[in-house]
């Protein structure tokens, strides 16, 4: 039952993005316009995937870094095969249905549980999404300020951009100091996991080495720690360069900033609509605004956006292969 609701909710969700992206697409000039833009991308396309697959490789090595920094002596690792595969299943487990997150975390704990521990994936799985987080919180505040000192923002839009700053610098503070009062959360929490999962009940001890190796990060070693954040940047320089190669074809006198300008609004929708599969609409609607606001033209902002959901496509039919084939 649960299944079959969640098919007729993708199915209702599809439908609402194909209506979202045919109205934004019209609103910028209509599909020639937009066409044309994707036409000019041409076989620079195969340029956008492998940066595409380049982001997923760079938070396969942060996660790498993470699983070596909790795993036992002698235990057995993760090959960088193993970890960019269980990413890209991941990815597509997510973006394919309403779960986001809830879909592309545990599928990459299921496709890497013959390699090493459950509790070793879960606790590595944890604290390399708690240093992605951070960093895309970086990216928002940066492109934020950014984009007020920049853009000629409506009044709204300027309101709106100040309370996502404030929102940000709270969140951060109340992580920190989560972080630093280590409440026995998962263990709290174990009963209703369990039940969630079909299980008559979570081993205790599992949970607490757990929250042991996720509490534990405050006493890494710096250099362990910058390690793991340089490859969480590298993922957002990725980004950023995804964008400007796009945007070059498109717009010749584009700047880097204006790439990272429309990358971090970008990474705000991913966040804010990660339920929408796929963010149908949503993604086109959010390029294709902050384009205009930039003064770079709507429909380059749309085009963007449709050019980067190919890419999308493209890499989540590969790990479609992977969820197939279980490994």
């Amino acid at each position: 039952m649960f299944r079959s609701r969640l098919a007729s909710l993708n199915i209702l969700v599809a439908i609402i993005g194909v209506a979202l992206l045919v109205f934004t697409v019209q609103r910028v000039g209509g599909w020639p316009a937009v066409v044309s833009g994707i036409a000019s991308v041409g076989w620079w396309f195969i340029v956008v995937v492998i940066l595409g697959a380049a982001r997923m490789a760079a938070r396969g090595r942060a996660w790498m870094a993470c699983i070596a920094a909790i795993a036992e002596p002698g235990s057995r690792r993760l090959t960088m095969a193993d970890a960019f595969g269980a990413i890209i299943a991941g990815d597509a487990a997510g973006n394919l249905t309403p779960l986001g997150v809830f879909a592309s975390e545990p599928t990459k704990i299921l496709m890497t549980r013959a390699k090493i521990s459950t509790v070793t994936s879960i606790a590595s799985v944890t604290i390399e999404n708690a240093f992605y987080s951070a960093s895309v919180a970086a990216v928002l505040l940066a492109g934020t300020w950014l984009f007020l000192q920049r853009a000629n923002v409506p009044a709204g839009l300027e309101q709106i951009s100040e309370v996502l700053l404030i929102v940000i610098a709270v969140a951060g503070v109340v992580a920190f100091w989560i972080a630093r009062s280590q409440p026995a959360i998962l263990s709290r929490l174990a009963p209703l996991i369990a039940k969630l999962a079909g299980r008559s009940h979570a081993p205790a001890d599992a949970v607490k080495e757990i929250e042991s190796h996720i509490y534990g990060v405050l006493r890494w070693p710096l250099g362990r720690i910058l390690h793991v954040i340089f490859w969480e940047a590298f993922f957002h320089v990725l980004a950023v360069a995804e964008v400007w190669v796009v945007l070059r074809l498109l717009i010749p006198d584009v700047t880097v900033g204006e790439a990272f300008l429309l990358e971090s609004a970008g990474r705000f929708v991913t966040i804010a609509f990660k339920f929408v599969p796929y963010r149908l609409g949503i993604d086109e609607m959010g390029s294709g605004a902050v384009a205009q606001v930039l003064g770079l033209g709507p429909a380059n902002g749309v085009t963007l956006a449709l050019v980067r959901r190919l890419r999308i496509i493209v890499l989540n039919a590969i790990g479609l292969l992977k969820l197939a084939r279980g490994r």
